[in-house]
């Protein structure tokens, strides 16, 4: 075992060291969170702009459960947060209540 890895496994609450690893571990998840909820954002445009067009496309149904199951992510990573609001996420990223239902649903392959 290295002296970091000793130190890593020996460290205390205060210790410096646990303290960086800890604020780095959080700069990670909120920077994955960002993410996620850019890649939210998208999903939620191209199927609203889909929903504009006068043309039927049977495209509709995989953006409406790519939304889904996007949502369904952000919302288990926030839930590791602590943030537990999923009405608040449903109405920033305007997801709509069809999305919202087929949350946490396993599609057939």
């Amino acid at each position: 075992m290295t002296d970091l890895a000793r130190r890593i496994r020996h460290a205390r609450s205060g210790d410096p060291l646990l303290e960086a690893i800890g604020y780095e571990a959080k700069q990670e998840a909120a920077c994955a969170l960002g993410h996620a909820g850019k890649k939210l954002e998208a999903a939620v445009e191209a199927l609203e702009r889909h929903d504009a067009t006068s043309r039927a496309n049977t495209d509709r149904d995989q953006l409406v459960q790519e939304v889904a199951d996007l949502a369904w992510a952000i919302m288990i990573q926030r839930e590791a947060f602590g943030l537990f609001a999923a009405r608040d996420i449903e109405k920033h990223y305007r997801i709509p209540r069809e999305a919202m239902a087929r949350m946490g649903a396993i599609r057939r392959r």
